[in-house]
């Protein structure tokens, strides 16, 4: 199947960032202190390109089932939706008649079917509001819901850990100053690029499986 629209725009964003932010990678490894400030620039904004992929993407498939949903169809990303939405499973109630001391809009949600459907899709919105990062705890809170398996995700054991790498030095240049993390590692061009293709790459895996679930 062949990329999605959004993965070729974060690999134009990503190509764009590199032009305008990645020195040309030196072979003595000296950069300047501009260089330098650019490529932890760099970091920064492939993160939040990537980020925004992934939100958007994972937010896509979740309106397409909702979609299949309202045409007479039952997907799996809705059954994901229901079970990773963390809301409460009630039983049946005892009588198609609202109590007097229960809301209406409380007895429709242990009635019908949609309403459970609609309360799943609105936590899972508030999951992709409230996302600030792209470490695994984030990854899975994202793709697990929409429906990929985790047999799936880091077959190899090792992306996982590149993102969590990865978000951790995002943070450092995102809340420290120049000077500090400078000091505590300085960003090397050669490893930023090197470590975003990685991502990308795996990304490009994970964009298939979120097309195998397309309706």
């Amino acid at each position: 199947m062949p990329e999605s629209d959004k993965f070729i725009t974060l690999k134009t964003q990503l190509d764009r960032l590199k032009d305008e932010f990645l020195p040309e990678i030196s072979p003595t490894g000296s950069y300047s202190e501009s260089q330098l400030s650019r490529t932890a620039a760099y970091r920064v904004l492939a993160h939040a390109e990537i980020e925004y992929y992934l939100e958007e993407r994972a937010w896509t498939i979740v309106i397409d089932a909702k979609k299949a949903w309202e045409t007479g169809k039952t997907t799996r990303t809705l059954i994901c939706l229901l079970g990773f939405s963390d809301l409460t499973m009630d039983k049946p109630p005892d009588t198609l008649k609202k109590p007097n001391n229960v809301k209406q809009d409380n007895h429709d949600k242990r009635l019908e079917i949609t309403e459970k459907i609609n309360s799943a899709i609105k936590s899972f919105k508030k999951v992709i509001d409230n996302n600030h990062g792209l470490k695994e705890k984030n990854i899975l809170a994202l793709l697990l819901p929409i429906g990929i398996d985790s047999n799936d995700l880091d077959p190899n054991n090792t992306w996982f850990a590149t993102m969590n790498t990865f978000g951790e030095k995002r943070s450092l240049v995102a809340h420290t100053s120049a000077t500090s993390y400078m000091t505590i590692q300085t960003p090397d061009p050669a490893n930023e690029l090197n470590t975003v293709t990685q991502i990308k790459n795996e990304l490009l895996r994970i964009d298939e499986l979120i097309n195998n679930l397309i309706e």
